[in-house]
């Protein structure tokens, strides 16, 4: 039997067959949709779920299972793989114990970010593997291999996925889990897992070795593919190549090399010295910037290979957003004098290939009750400066002065009162947001009194994510509510309106807050409208 699964499903199913034990993650697109799915299938497999407050706390928690000898998924997009970082920047050093898999979510073309950050290059600086299928099967049999090879060589391996493998369809034959779950036992030798100024250089070199002895193992990936011996070559990294062999279907490859590349890092050497010796030119596919463009010349300059790059450093590939079949067209009949596809995709149709965007916003209040707070504010003769952070905040971006990254809005802030501005500054955030980063900005404002405004825009959960609960109403046990931490760390007066709470009362709210001059809170608890 099989069934049809898109990319977010496939790499589930791929985690459970691997017996992963424990997920962890932080809302976030791509990706958020394999957390959902093995969290449906939890009680049935066995293994735990939870949605952390950030993603550096999912990726400390995964450690935590790994140094115990069970395996661990941790579910985080592109923005939030920063967030991760410091603790990946020491797990590389010291090692892991059992599997340790991140999926990392891409996202061209900023689809749900508020960057278009390309994360690959991440992987060279944290010195881990990091690989990218190109369909949901593959990307399923590439957990699996991922979470092994985790294990057997102590090391975090990445996926990286990105919009449009998350969405893409594909017959699969039916989850097959194990049936019993890998367990090894936990490691409690003297400074196994303790990096200090001592052991990082010695476990720096052990990381080293270990990368050049995988490298062969990289080369031999299937996942990797190299077609044709002809002079013109074309490489495709990940997903890219499922949208490239679309885009060449019909037309006469049979001058052409074809690279299909799935391991990012350590890239394999060998496997890309022969397609660049065999080749005269060639054009790179990738998305977002020129990593693989750039990280070929390497291995082509040691190995003498010089054959004419193509790409978006030249021109001849769109730089930014994501690479639909019609941009790798248009690349293509300026590559290949007699391009004759058996379809033509055209910008015209791009729609087909543009994500589908649940309207989460169609229904927000938020639009209005920043009006409001802007009108209260004129009407007292004030012009206050509004950060904010990212999520809802997207559609009142009008009544914003800034809005950077999650948590930043409080930090902002306080910058702008420490820069000497004469008008009142407020930080705007959402409930997830504020658990996510705000709270420690909270406490260095409240400790070098600060004097900012703080506007909690409560609609129970992380909507647009889809609707992820926050410890305002509690996740596994008690409530952990943005009140009580608030009134915890100083803030002082703290006002509440509530859903029943018409307009009049709000504003009535808005004008006593204005008007006050100490590190003060609204909390606005409204519920986004059915629509």
């Amino acid at each position: 039997m099989s069934e049809q699964i898109n990319g977010d499903q496939a790499i589930a199913w791929g985690a459970i067959e691997a017996g992963v034990s424990a997920v962890s993650g932080y809302p976030g697109s791509p990706g958020t949709g394999t957390f959902t799915e093995l969290a449906e299938r939890a009680e049935t497999h066995g293994h735990r779920v939870e949605w952390c407050l950030n993603e550096r706390i999912a990726l400390d928690m995964a450690a935590g299972v790994s140094l115990a000898g069970k395996r661990a998924l941790v579910c985080l997009k592109s923005v939030g793989m920063n967030v991760a970082l410091d603790t990946m920047m020491v797990l590389n050093m010291s090692g892991i114990h059992g599997g340790l898999v991140i999926l990392m979510g891409d996202d061209p073309g900023a689809w749900g970010s508020q960057n278009e950050q390309d994360t690959r290059p991440l992987s060279i600086l944290a010195e881990l593997p990091m690989l990218e299928p190109a369909t949901p099967e593959e990307g399923r049999d590439m957990v699996r291999w991922a979470f092994d090879f985790s294990e057997r060589h102590n090391i975090i391996v990445i996926v990286r996925i990105t919009r449009s493998f998350s969405v893409m369809l594909q017959d699969t034959p039916d989850l097959s889990p194990p049936a019993e779950k890998p367990d090894l036992l936990p490691i409690r030798e003297p400074d196994s897992f303790i990096s200090t100024m001592l052991n990082v250089p010695p476990n720096h070199r052990r990381l080293h070795a270990t990368l050049e002895a995988i490298i062969p193992q990289f080369t031999d990936l299937p996942y990797n593919r190299l077609e044709g011996n002809g002079p013109k070559g074309i490489l495709a990294g990940g997903m890219v190549h499922t949208k490239l062999q679309d885009a060449l279907s019909g037309t006469d490859t049979s001058d052409l090399s074809v690279l299909k590349l799935s391991a990012l890092y350590p890239l394999p050497r060998d496997l890309i010295a022969q397609f660049m010796k065999q080749c005269e030119e060639i054009l790179v596919l990738e998305e977002v910037d020129p990593y693989l463009e750039d990280a070929i010349k390497t291995v082509g300059y040691d190995v003498g290979a010089t054959p004419k790059i193509r790409g978006k450093r030249t021109g001849h590939v769109q730089w930014e957003s994501e690479l639909f079949r019609w941009n790798i067209q248009k690349s293509l009949r300026d590559y290949l004098p007699n391009f004759t596809p058996a379809k033509h995709y055209t910008e015209a149709e791009w729609e087909k290939e543009k994500p589908f965007r649940k309207s989460h916003c169609a229904g927000c209040p938020y639009l209005e009750i920043l009006g409001a707070f802007r009108d209260e504010a004129r009407a007292l003769g004030q012009n206050p400066f509004l950060s904010g952070d990212p999520g809802c905040l997207v559609i009142a971006k009008q009544h914003l002065d800034a809005k950077l990254s999650m948590g930043s809005s409080i930090g902002v802030a306080k910058g702008l009162d420490q820069a000497g501005v004469t008008e009142r500054t407020v930080a705007v955030f959402g409930d997830s947001a504020f658990y996510h980063g705000g709270i420690n900005a909270l406490i260095q404002a409240s400790s070098t009194n600060a004097k900012t405004l703080m506007l909690v825009l409560d609609n129970r959960g992380a909507l647009t994510t889809g609707g992820q609960p926050t410890p305002d109403q509690g996740l596994a046990g008690r409530p952990v509510t943005i009140r009580d931490l608030a009134a915890t760390c100083g803030v002082d007066p703290i006002w509440e309106i509530q859903q029943e709470d018409d307009e009049e009362k709000m504003r009535s709210i808005f004008r006593e807050a204005l008007q006050n001059d100490s590190l003060s809170m609204v909390i606005v608890r409204k519920e986004c409208k059915e629509v």
